[in-house]
């Protein structure tokens, strides 16, 4: 275990190294970047009952249009946005920042188009906010099973639900996908504020309105294909929904003066922290909306929500933490990576849990017991007075169970690795380090190599060793773990996706050979007589732990029933870059866990976030009144790993 030392001790030049570190993860991108928005509100429907239609199962709405108006001006008082301005009578505007489609102009086409414009406007590093407030539906997807609601959502343009139409104009979510990918697919970053009902994976109600519509009732419906390739360059995506699957989207007022209660929430919470990270911005919004709702409308994040509107992610693990009959609880188990020993500094938010300026935080806590899917901590130095509603931890000491034999062929070096209380300098373990002409090399089982590593006396060669190390222990401690456990299949597929069901393939504990470059996907079977939730982890030869399902970093609310399969999502898919072999995990529970917080980078990559590693930070840093009630508890769980190997 290493120590944290009192900053008087570090030398100039690692403060001059943190200093450089610091600056780049904080750096919110490139100077020229720019924020583009497209905003669309619909009160007035084509083909409503309103309108006529007296079939249709929908009425007008009262309060979109004027929500676009309120995100407008939110926008503009917390970012200074030089946003297009809406002339009274006119239903579309625009300028080189946004376009605003309300009412009659906001048909499928013309919002598709609106989108598709935006993004062609964009360059690498811009931000693009997608907002939409009106009727939203679902319909049941016969075709495909990738999501475990079995429904997609959609978002009701003014033209939607024509009588007799051969296609209809509800946008569903697999074409907002599609939109999303082609941006994130040349770096640009992409908001989604979806108000209106089933927004979770993508009715307004209140009085007599409601933002809700019959779901739609077609077959054999094929949206437009997404391109497969998804996010680059360091864009993301964060979705924030007013409501999840089969809930209603509250308005409420008066007549005349209607307002969407999710949208309400997201402007008062982008006017009070414009910096917040997406994820505080949620957790306000969700304690306003189920409050003025009485819990009846539940908002939904999911995406990088540790970024912020005009900064980067910041891809540290966060755990939540409530505090329970007067014990701290994490939402974080054995499943997830958590020990029981280490210690986690407890923060307000988000925001101040991954602030690289290092903010004090409220309290230091050590885990004390662990269970799947939870662990319980005990303040260090006693428990403060009046902590706040909601807490975020971030792990800073962690605490390995076994140490990680390591070769050294590098006498330079063997300081620094006897340094490293998780390191085991033995001649006959399975990793090696060795000095090379230009540098020293890393080297994993087989003699892979991890990482190529400055010099040894370089002053940037210990926080980037201690690093690349920590990725491999922390992988190799939880797949240790992993041992499989009847309840889950998992299948890695490749060949025509066209024809493959998730049902008749078969599981692959023994293994399975795909050839290099070519695409492939995942799917799980949920075997136990209990609903689960799934999860999928890939893990490549250099310990790069990416979650591939549920997919696209969404966050899965409907657990999978019994007895059903759930396939990675069409138009995502993955491919072998290299010849080198990698494992597959799927864990199934009977609680949602936070899996993405196993994803790392691979050894050969050097993370701006390293500052904030548990580990390396020792080294960069020259570092010689609450809510209760629970969080699930993880009381069933299955496990399914698939080795894959790889052919030219």
């Amino acid at each position: 275990m290493i120590g944290i030392r009192p900053r008087s001790t570090l030398t100039a030049l690692a403060l001059a190294l943190a200093a450089t570190l610091v600056a780049s993860l904080a750096a919110p991108g490139a100077a020229a970047a720019k924020v583009r928005a497209v905003f669309v509100g619909i009160d007035k429907y084509q083909f409503s009952r309103t309108a006529g239609q007296a079939n249709a199962g929908f009425d007008d709405l009262s309060g979109a249009v004027a929500d676009t108006r309120r995100i407008k001006a939110a926008l503009t008082t917390a970012y200074g946005f030089a946003l297009d301005q809406s002339p009274p009578g006119q239903c579309r505007s625009g300028n080189a920042a946004s376009i605003t489609l309300t009412d009659t102009c906001a048909t499928k086409a013309a919002i598709l188009a609106a989108w598709n414009d935006a993004i062609r406007a964009s360059a690498a590093g811009d931000t693009l906010i997608l907002y939409f407030a009106g009727h939203g539906s679902r319909f049941l997807d016969q075709n495909g099973q990738d999501q475990a609601s079995l429904h997609n959502s959609t978002l009701m343009a003014h033209d939607a639900r024509q009588p007799g139409a051969q296609a209809d104009a509800d946008i569903i979510d697999n074409e907002v996908r599609a939109i999303i990918d082609s941006a994130t697919g040349k770096g640009v970053r992409v908001v989604t504020w979806f108000d209106s009902c089933n927004s979770g994976t993508a009715s307004r109600d209140g009085q007599s309105a409601s933002r809700s519509a019959p779901d739609l009732m077609v077959s054999n419906l094929r949206p437009m294909a997404p391109p497969r390739q998804y996010g680059s360059y360091g864009a993301y995506r964060v979705h924030l929904g007013a409501a999840g699957d089969g809930e209603d989207a509250k308005e409420v007022g008066s007549v005349g003066n209607r307002a969407g209660v999710f949208t309400t929430a997201l402007a008062k919470a982008l006017i009070a922290a414009p910096q917040a990270s997406f994820a505080d911005i949620a957790a306000k919004i969700v304690e306003e909306v189920t409050t003025a709702t009485r819990n009846r409308q539940l908002p939904h994040a999911e995406g990088a929500l540790r970024a912020t509107l005009d900064g980067p992610e910041i891809r540290v693990p966060t755990f939540d933490v409530v505090l329970d009959r007067g014990q701290l609880v994490m939402a974080g188990g054995a499943l997830v990576g958590v020990t029981a020993g280490s210690e986690f500094a407890l923060y307000t938010g988000t925001s101040e849990a991954v602030n690289a300026n290092g903010d004090a935080p409220l309290l230091v806590a050590q885990v004390t017991r662990l269970e799947a899917g939870l662990a319980f901590l005990m303040p260090i130095g006693g428990m403060p007075a009046n902590l706040p509603g909601r807490m975020v931890a971030r792990e800073q000491r962690h605490r390995f169970a076994s140490r990680l034999g390591l070769a050294v062929n590098d006498a330079a070096a063997l300081g620094v690795v006897q340094r490293l209380g998780f390191v085991a300098v033995d001649a006959r373990g399975p990793f090696r380090l060795a000095s090379a002409a230009d540098g020293t090399m890393l080297f994993g089982r087989g003699g892979v190599e991890l990482a190529k590593l400055p010099a040894a006396d370089a002053p940037n060669f210990a926080p980037r060793l201690a690093a690349a190390l920590e990725k491999v222990a922390r992988a190799e401690e939880w797949l240790a773990l992993m041992r499989p456990r009847a309840g889950i299949a998992l299948c890695v597929a490749t060949g025509d996706r066209a024809n493959f069901d998730p049902l008749g393939c078969p599981s692959q504990s023994g293994g399975r050979t795909l050839r290099l470059k070519q695409p492939a996907w995942t799917s799980v079977v949920n075997e136990s007589d209990q609903p689960r939730f799934a999860y999928v982890l890939g893990i490549s030869s250099k310990y790069e732990v990416t979650l591939a399902m549920p997919g696209f970093g969404a966050v899965e609310r409907t657990p999978l029933a019994a007895g059903t399969p759930l396939a990675m999502p069409r138009g995502q898919s993955f491919s072998m870059t290299s010849l080198e072999p990698m494992r597959f995990v799927a864990i199934s529970s009977d609680a949602p866990m936070p899996a993405g917080v196993l994803e790392q980078s691979a050894t050969d990559v050097q993370d701006k976030s390293a500052c904030l590693s548990a580990v390396a930070r020792a080294f960069c840093l020259g570092a010689d009144g609450a809510r209760s009630g629970g969080i699930p508890r993880v009381i069933n769980w299955s496990v399914a790993v698939v080795p894959v190997e790889v052919a030219p």
